[in-house]
């Protein structure tokens, strides 16, 4: 297989804006099922949004949809369903909906924050599927969105809060559910893309590459 040039790339590999309801699944989900790994589907598309008072090139995450029937360790989460997923994808399909990526947790202790190996061979499984019922845009580029949480225990009973941390590309939310327990989530987004030309939509023997993006989101929540 050739070696893909600058101009086949149709992903220009844009930060990710979460919008506010999206977002807030998105917390919740890794939140729910800790100290195992959630996960599920993204639906958005390009746009622009006011990231730091200027417009900005983005893709925009609308709406995230949890999958229910997975089998979830504490390193891993694999379909549990196969016939499940394949039902999801084709109902979003037929709704119209864009579907651009996932999303997944890593629950504390994580090494490092990324994708690992099996990460990516889970993400070209999910392509194949997808690009079954036709659409083949997202052989281009699947936007995965990672949630690396960690349990916290305060010494100090204090109400519920929470509030968020701006870094350079990620960030980093802090959620108190209870009087003595929070959540510290950190969040980045990575596009995962061919790094060859994809003949006829097998992703067999194709090898991949990462690039991590900037994360944003409506500060107004």
């Amino acid at each position: 297989m050739s070696k893909l040039k600058k101009s086949d790339l149709k992903n220009d590999f844009r930060d990710v804006f979460i919008e506010k309801h999206a977002f807030k699944e998105l917390v919740a989900s890794a939140i729910e099922v800790y100290n195992k790994e959630t996960n599920g589907l993204l639906v958005g598309w390009n746009t622009f949004k006011k990231v730091k008072r200027e417009n900005k090139k983005v893709f925009s995450v609308k709406n995230v949809y949890p999958l229910q029937f997975e089998k979830r360790k504490p390193s891993e989460v694999v379909h549990g369903n196969v016939e499940a997923f394949k039902r999801i994808i084709k109902a979003n399909v037929s709704l119209s909906e864009k579907i651009g990526g996932g999303f997944h947790s890593h629950p504390a202790p994580y090494e490092g924050v990324r994708l690992s190996k099996d990460d990516i061979e889970s993400i070209k499984e999910d392509m194949q599927e997808i690009i079954k019922t036709g659409n083949k845009k997202i052989i281009n580029g699947w936007l995965e969105i990672l949630l690396s949480i960690k349990k916290k225990e305060y010494k100090k009973a204090v109400g519920r809060e929470w509030y968020i941390c701006d870094y350079v590309k990620k960030l980093r939310c802090y959620v108190r559910t209870e009087k003595n327990i929070g959540w510290d989530i950190l969040i980045s987004a990575y596009w995962v893309y061919p790094k060859q030309k994809v003949k006829n939509g097998n992703l067999q023997n194709v090898k991949f590459g990462v690039k991590e993006v900037g994360v944003y989101i409506d500060w107004v929540l």
